[in-house]
Order: C-alpha cells, then sequence, then structure tokens
C-alpha cells in the first residue's frame, strides 16, 4: 500500500506538472497573438545550464492573481512594440523579479512592458533562468541586451538607447548588468557577442540584494566605474528589501554616476503597477519623466545626432584616370562606431563617396550607408583627406564603403546576406562602379571581432587568404594593393591577440600593408575604435599606402 501510495502521489504531481504546462503554453499562444516575436537566446547549449530546454514551467502559487513562471531552460525575450506611428527608437529589456526562484511574469513583465508601448518604447520581456541559477541570469541579460542591439535595425531602434528595467530581483539583475559589462560572463558562441552588453540606462523599482556587503554595504559584485549609466531607483521606506536602494544609490553617487532615487514612506514590496497601491501609482509617471530626460541628454552624445550632415552632390568628376579609387570593407570598425563632431563633416572638393542611389558626393562622415542605425565616424574621410596632402593636385579620391558590422569571415567567403547586404556581391558591385568611374587603387580592410572566438580563430589566415584572393579576382587586379588594419589591443578578449598574430603574419608573408594601432584607444566598449583613432587610422592608412606604391 505504501508503494501505491507513492507511485499515485508520484502520478498526481506529473500530472500537475503536465496541466501547469499546459496553462502556460495557452497563456503563452494568447499572449503571442497580441505581440510580435519571441527571441530564443541561445541557439544551442545553453551555458551554465545542467537542464535539457523545455518551456517554462506555470507554478500553483497565483495569490495576488499573479502568474508565475519557474523552471526556465530555455531563456528568451517575449518582444512588445508600439505602434509605428508612436516608436521613438528606444529598447526596453523588463526584468520581472521573484527571488531568482520564479518570474512574476505578467504583473512585472508583461503588464510593464503595455506601458512602454504607451510611451512609445519597444519592450522585450525577458524569460531569464530560475529557480537558483544567477549566473545563468547574468549570462541571459548580458545575452539578451547584445541581441536586441543585433535587432535594432529590425525593430527601427538607436544602439545606443538600449536600456533596462528590473523589479525586486529583477533589479538586482538589472544592477548586476550595469556594472559587469566590461566581463563576459559566458564564453561567445556567435557574432552577436562581439556586441556591448552594457545598458544605456538602467530602472530599478523596489531592487533587492544590493547590500549584501559587510554591514549592510554594497553586494561586492557590483563593482562600479566611469563607465556605468545613469540609474532610476525607486523604493519604500516600509519595504522589507528597501536598504538596498539607499546603499546602491549612495554608492552611485560617490561615484558620481547620474541617479536619481525617490523613497515613498509606505508601498511595501511587489506592487509592479497595479492599482490600490500608493507606491505603483506614484513611479510610473517619475519613471516617464527620468526617462525622457535620460534619453535627451544621451541624444546629443551619441552618433551624428548632435550634428546631422547634409549632402552635396557633385555634378563633375574628374576624367577617369585622374580618379583613385579605394574600397573600405571589413566590419564594424570599417564601417565606422566613432562619435560624429563637425570636423567629421567638413568636406574636400576632391575626396567623394555615393549614396545609396549610387550617386557621386563629397565625403562627409559618416560615410557608412547600410546600417541606418549603427552609423558613426569611420576612418575614410581622414584617409581620403590626408592622402590627398601626398598625390598631385590633379587626383581626386573616391571611397567606395562595404564594411558592414558584425559579419564574420566566413560570411564574406560565402557572400551571406548580412544585415540585408550580400557582402561578397555588394563588394563586386562597388569594384565594377568604382572601375567605371575611375582607377581602382586599393582596398581598405579592418575585419576579424567576429571571428575570434575558439572555433574561427585557428583557421583565420587561411580564410583570410581565400578572400584576397576572390577580392583581387573581382577587380580584375591580381596584384592590387590590399591594406590591413589590426585589431584594438583594448580588448580583454583573448582571441584578439591570436586574429592579429594572424593578420601580422599574413600581411609579412605576403608583402602586404599593415596598420598598426596597438596604441589607439576604444570608445568605451573595448571594442570600436573612439573617433580618434579613428582618424588616426585613416591617416596611417594614407601614409603606409603612399610610402609603398
Amino acid at each position: 500500500m505504501y508503494i501505491i501510495g507513492k507511485l499515485k502521489q508520484r502520478m498526481n504531481k506529473n500530472m500537475r506538472l503536465i496541466f501547469q504546462t499546459i496553462a502556460f503554453l495557452l497563456f503563452t499562444t494568447i499572449l503571442q497573438s497580441q505581440i510580435r516575436d519571441t527571441i530564443y537566446l541561445w541557439p544551442d547549449k545553453v551555458p551554465n545550464e545542467r537542464m535539457e530546454k523545455h518551456p517554462p514551467v506555470q507554478t500553483d502559487n497565483t495569490t495576488g492573481d499573479v502568474t508565475r513562471i519557474t523552471d526556465i531552460t530555455n531563456p528568451a525575450l517575449v518582444v512588445f512594440e508600439p505602434k509605428d506611428s508612436n516608436n521613438l527608437g528606444v529598447g526596453v529589456i523588463v526584468c520581472p523579479g521573484g527571488s531568482y526562484k520564479k518570474l512574476a511574469i505578467d504583473k512585472e513583465g508583461y503588464e510593464i512592458a503595455e506601458w512602454l508601448n504607451k510611451l512609445g518604447y519597444t519592450a522585450f520581456v525577458l524569460q531569464y533562468r530560475v529557480p537558483n541559477n544567477q549566473l545563468g541570469a547574468l549570462n541571459d541579460i548580458q545575452r539578451a541586451i547584445r541581441i536586441v542591439r543585433n535587432e535594432t535595425n529590425k525593430y527601427s531602434l538607436n544602439p545606443e538607447k538600449i536600456g533596462v528595467i528590473g523589479f525586486s530581483a529583477g533589479g538586482s539583475l538589472c544592477a548586476r548588468a550595469s556594472t559587469q559589462f566590461a566581463i563576459d560572463s559566458y564564453p561567445k558562441v556567435d557574432t552577436i557577442d562581439t556586441l556591448s552588453c552594457k545598458p544605456n540606462f538602467s530602472m530599478l523599482v523596489y531592487p533587492a540584494y544590493l547590500d549584501n556587503g559587510e554591514d549592510r554595504s554594497i553586494t561586492p559584485e557590483l563593482v562600479l566605474s566611469k563607465d556605468v549609466p545613469p540609474f532610476f531607483i525607486f523604493g519604500t521606506s516600509d519595504d522589507s528589501h528597501g536598504n538596498s536602494s539607499l546603499v546602491f544609490s549612495q554608492a552611485l553617487r560617490d561615484n558620481q554616476t547620474p541617479i536619481e532615487l525617490h523613497l515613498l514612506q509606505d508601498g511595501g514590496h511587489g506592487y509592479g503597477m497595479r492599482p490600490g497601491n500608493i507606491a505603483a501609482k506614484t513611479w510610473p509617471s517619475l519613471a516617464e519623466v527620468w526617462l525622457n530626460m535620460t534619453l535627451k541628454s544621451i541624444n546629443k552624445k551619441v552618433w551624428t545626432h548632435n550634428f546631422p550632415k547634409s549632402t552635396i552632390h557633385v555634378n563633375l568628376t574628374p576624367k577617369n584616370k585622374n580618379l583613385w579609387v579605394f574600397i573600405m570593407a571589413g566590419q564594424s570598425n570599417m564601417a565606422g562606431r566613432g562619435f560624429v563632431e563637425p570636423k567629421d563633416t567638413i568636406p574636400s572638393k576632391r575626396v567623394f563617396t555615393i549614396n545609396k542611389n549610387k550617386e557621386i558626393i563629397l565625403a562627409k562622415a559618416p560615410l557608412n550607408i547600410y546600417e541606418p542605425s549603427f552609423k558613426g565616424l569611420d576612418c575614410g574621410l581622414s584617409f581620403g583627406k590626408r592622402l590627398i596632402e601626398q598625390i598631385p593636385d590633379s587626383i581626386s579620391v573616391l571611397i567606395l564603403p562595404t564594411a558592414v558590422g558584425g559579419s564574420s569571415i566566413n560570411q564574406w567567403l560565402g557572400d551571406s546576406i548580412h544585415r540585408d547586404v550580400s557582402l561578397l556581391s555588394n563588394f563586386k558591385d562597388k569594384v565594377e562602379f568604382g572601375k567605371s568611374m575611375g582607377i581602382l587603387k586599393g582596398i581598405l580592410w579592418h575585419q576579424g571581432e567576429s571571428d575570434a572566438n575558439k572555433n574561427n580563430f585557428l583557421e583565420y589566415e587561411d580564410r583570410l587568404s581565400e578572400l584576397f584572393t576572390n577580392f583581387r579576382a573581382i577587380s580584375g587586379d591580381l596584384e592590387l594593393p590590399i591594406l590591413l588594419g589590426e585589431l584594438g589591443a583594448f580588448s580583454k578578449n583573448k582571441y584578439f591577440k591570436s586574429i592579429n598574430n594572424h593578420i601580422r603574419n599574413y600581411a609579412l608573408t605576403n608583402d602586404l600593408i599593415l596598420i598598426k594601432t596597438s596604441d589607439l584607444i576604444d570608445k568605451g566598449d573595448k571594442l570600436h575604435f573612439n573617433s580618434a583613432g579613428q582618424r588616426l587610422m585613416g591617416q596611417r592608412f594614407a601614409d603606409e599606402y603612399i610610402k609603398k606604391y
């Protein structure tokens, strides 16, 4: 009888789990009929996860009319998009709370996303790993931020306006993501992981676990630096976790990080946005004002919004023999990610580029015509301006961009469509156009960040050789000059050094020009050159070209 009783208990438990899973799947199906997409974070094996992927399980606890899920092994982002007419180009990743044991997925997830949509923001509700997998949860939010940055074209977002909002344990997770972005918590799995996982702003509502240091001081893993993003923090005095808001805010203030703290007398913990609670009624309006002001300040600092460029068409170009043509190829650092200043938009009458319609225009930064959300300063204009200082006055320069951020060398070799560009076909098209206009004089190449991982770095030199052979065959000149730029020495990715070794060895053994970058500085993301670095790199491309040719 004892064994039969145990079997019945086990069968009842299994049946309950089955019904809970079915209920959650039905709930998710209804939800997804109202939204655009669900993005699963990990294409293959999930790092720091022992269980196989399966749907989340809804818990028995529905206290307070809250849907709670747990046993998450296949982390995902559920996407809520605003109306097209209301889209402000801002992405916010929403992290529900639940003590790192479960997620209050509706009250602190989907309901928050709907509020953000009304404000004009695209929301991504994160189903991160629970229960009891804080490392897995950090993996998930870092990966989620990178995925959203990778999908900015799809969702019409500005890559420098990607932020996070979290509740309770979700607030803890957002604080961790906002202070540990310089450290990869998992091995890179693809080119998406070359993107920054730093949020541009962080919003914490009744956060927990931020005061786990000695004598209830700041949690030790929350290491503050000058690059920590601005914070909005809201809590109440009667919250058992209320000390977290106070301790973390004080640490941010001492760090001179922009911080806005609100502390109400009453409200408790775990109220979300639901009616009947003074705190739940108060924080959304305060957060809306703060977010609006913070985004305006970000707008002044990034890309070209500070100094929009005007287009100057060229009606009469030099004769064919007097127009030197150069192709810019590779990935993000060649495509341009630096901050554009007014001087970068001052043209020269002898340095040209093209627009999307292949019309000749005076070159102004940024030159990239393929990634509207990513446009930033590249090395092309500084290359052209430096070059014309050293060649006859009768010669002008046409610079044709083909670089696309995040593109691996295998994608170039396979003519993959990456961010809506067929890489090798587009290169061929620009070569043919350039040759119809002038004399093809060389290729400026900078790439390798996407191949700086354990799966790709060993064969990088062979693939480089194959690609450059293809480039020269397409150009019809088997001795066409190719100039290679090193990857930045600022990266903490150990494979960057390996890729640079391959680049240097290939340049040396094939008598190609190598552009050194070891002294150049990054823009704060340990991946992309800052504006001064981009200008110097362009000048070095020009100087080395003149020396050799």
